[in-house]
C-alpha cells in the first residue's frame, strides 16, 4: 500500500474515533459507567486499527516527502491535507479523552464525599438516637 492510501486510511479510523471520543464524553457526562465502559471496550478495537495502520506507516514516515515518489505534485498536496487533517482529528480525540477523563474523576469525587457523608451519618446517627431519648425521659 502506498503512503498515500495508508493516510487516507488512517484518516478514515481517526474520523471513527473522533465519533467514538464524542460518544465517550457523551456517556461520561451522562454518569452511567457501565454504558460508558462497554464503550470504551468497543473503542479499543478502533484504537486497534489506528496501531496497525501506523506500523504501516512507520517504514514510510523515516522518509522525507521531497524524497517520496508521488504519481502528482495533487497526490502529494492532497497527502499533506489528509496529514493535516488526521492532526487536527487526533487533537480532537486527545481533548474529548481528557474532557470524558475530568468528567469521571469530578463524578467519583463527588460519589466519595456522598459515601463519606453516608458513613458520617451512620456513626452520628446512634449517638444523635440515643441523645433522643435521653430528652424524651427528661421532658
Amino acid at each position: 500500500m502506498t503512503f498515500s492510501e495508508l493516510i487516507s486510511l488512517e484518516e478514515a479510523v481517526l474520523c471513527r474515533l473522533l465519533l467514538a471520543s464524542e460518544k465517550q464524553l457523551e456517556l461520561a457526562r451522562g454518569g452511567n459507567i457501565t454504558l460508558l465502559i462497554r464503550h470504551l471496550g468497543q473503542r479499543e478495537r478502533l484504537w486497534h486499527e489506528f496501531e496497525q495502520l501506523e506500523q504501516q506507516l512507520a517504514e514510510h514516515k523515516g522518509i522525507l516527502p521531497e524524497r517520496r515518489l508521488w504519481t502528482s505534485a495533487e497526490e502529494r498536496q492532497m497527502t499533506e491535507a489528509a496529514l493535516n487533517r488526521c492532526k487536527e482529528l487526533m487533537e480532537k480525540i486527545l481533548a474529548n479523552d481528557q474532557m470524558s477523563s475530568d468528567t469521571v474523576a469530578e463524578q467519583k469525587q463527588y460519589v466519595e464525599a456522598q459515601i463519606q457523608k453516608v458513613g458520617t451519618t451512620r456513626r452520628v446517627a446512634p449517638e444523635y438516637v440515643r441523645q433522643s431519648k435521653l430528652d424524651n425521659r427528661t421532658a
